[in-house]
């Protein structure tokens, strides 16, 4: 399996927590003219309500989208700057071209709930 271009690993590592995020984006930003809702997404990629609540606030705190006029239940995508919009384009290229690596650099990652509670055990050397 050929490796990811390393910005587009660095890219997933910094901001891409779970598949569901990596979809919701992508499927978002295919139609960035679209105001989607919470209840858009759930239908085309049969999330749970709550579970999209989550994603689309996650992905506006990370300016990749941004809530649409008036109504603040609905997104559209909107990448916060030029560096940003290339990196999503490399990471779209990439999913549409290894899936699979894709995938996998995104469940490689440790969860940082279990490195959290991993680390209350670590010993370490008083100062």
């Amino acid at each position: 399996m050929q490796p990811l271009p390393p910005v587009v690993e660095q890219f997933i590592s910094q901001n891409i927590e779970s598949l569901m995020q990596l979809e919701s984006l992508l499927l978002m930003r295919a139609e960035p003219n679209r105001a989607w809702t919470c209840e858009d997404l759930t239908k085309r990629l049969y999330l749970h309500a709550e579970d999209c609540s989550a994603i689309l606030l996650y992905l506006e705190v990370r300016g990749f989208v941004r809530r649409s006029g008036v109504d603040a239940t609905r997104f559209q995508y909107h990448a916060k700057d030029s560096a940003t919009e290339s990196l999503v384009d490399q990471l779209a290229a990439a999913y549409q071209e290894r899936r699979v690596a894709v995938i996998t650099q995104i469940y490689s990652k440790p969860n940082n709930k279990v490195q959290t509670f991993a680390d209350a055990f670590r010993f370490r050397k008083e100062p």
